[in-house]
């Protein structure tokens, strides 16, 4: 990030990029609030700190606990805000809408509201999502109009738009990053990635919704970290970012690259399963906008990706459980 030691805060500090960027953060010496709903992650998700005194980590939930974060940051004070935060999933959001919609519009609002910004912050990135635009044939530039197609994708598109609202009335100063499919190594196991690895290292066979035939970019952990240097470097507030990979591929040619990687074939340990409900097709992001205004591009090409990923989780075999191939939901039964 920045050259010069500054306070960041981190939302969402146990999400893969949320993980990925307190580790470029501490590398660099500067200090660190992260604020997660879990404590700090164990083996094989374990951060490494690198020996820093400087991470100051806060167990605290969005929906349950929004007055202790909101205090947490307003104690902190940090110059930049890097916002992983809300429940994720497209085709969960389909089963209790109303839980994306308190989590990611109603509860980030009141987080939002309750900061005492003006006394501290110079920045905050939000960090959204491409499926704001729905599925889309051609390349996405930062202009295209919202077209959701999920609750999921509906209430990032709205807390977007929310943000906008904010800095046309107070000059909140945030900054929209939205990124292709985060992969490498630390992602949690039921992301198609590391999922796709582990089945093929021990012989189990993974289903490929809908054959596998939907497209995707990706960015590689890497890139993340390099992103955020440049945004906040050079990103113009009030303006948002396309972040991605040059290439756009479909599911299944992901999952054949990483069977060859991980010397198997890949007839022998795929099937065919259904589509998952609202599941966009294809969207690819255009990423000219970062180029020019940022200097940035991608550096790790998805081979390259898919081979660390691959040994990751080859050495990461002993420790990886069940459980951790599926996505749990577990929303707060208490709350209501």
């Amino acid at each position: 990030m920045s050259e010069k030691q500054e306070k960041y805060c981190v939302l969402g500090a146990t999400s893969f990029g949320g993980r990925a960027t307190i580790e470029s953060l501490l590398k660099e010496k500067h200090e660190v609030l992260a604020i997660a709903r879990r404590e700090t992650p164990k083996k094989p998700f374990t951060i490494n700190n690198y020996g820093s005194k400087k991470l100051n980590w806060i167990v605290a939930d969005i929906v349950t606990d929004t007055k202790k974060i909101i205090s947490s940051i307003n104690k902190f004070k940090p110059d930049y805000i890097i916002d992983f935060m809300g429940q994720g999933m497209v085709a969960q959001s389909w089963e209790s809408p109303n839980q994306w919609y308190n989590t990611n519009i109603a509860k980030k609002s009141e987080m939002l509201k309750g900061l005492n910004w003006k006394e501290f912050l110079k920045l905050y990135v939000r960090i959204s999502t491409p499926e704001v635009f729905g599925s889309v044939d051609g390349i996405i530039t930062e202009n295209k109009s919202f077209n959701p197609s999920t609750p999921y994708a509906l209430s990032h598109a709205t807390i977007d738009q929310h943000m906008k609202l904010m800095a046309n009335q107070t000059n909140f100063p945030f900054i929209i990053a939205r990124y292709a499919n985060f992969y490498g190594p630390g992602q949690q196991l039921y992301r198609i990635v590391p999922k796709a690895a582990f089945f093929a290292l021990t012989n189990k066979m993974l289903t490929l919704d809908g054959g596998g035939i939907s497209e995707r970019a990706f960015i590689y952990k890497d890139d993340i970290s390099s992103s955020l240097n440049a945004l906040i470097a050079n990103g113009k507030i009030g303006e948002s970012y396309h972040f991605s990979d040059t290439d756009c591929v479909s599911i299944r040619q992901v999952v054949q690259q990483i069977a060859e990687c991980c010397g198997i074939e890949f007839k022998n340990f795929t099937k065919n399963g259904a589509e998952r409900t609202g599941k966009d097709q294809r969207y690819f992001m255009d990423i000219n906008k970062a180029k020019t205004e940022l200097g940035w591009k991608p550096k790790v090409s998805l081979e390259n990706g898919i081979s660390e990923t691959v040994e990751w989780v080859t050495k990461s075999l002993n420790c990886i459980n069940p459980h951790l191939l599926n996505y749990h939901h577990k929303y707060r039964e208490s709350y209501e």
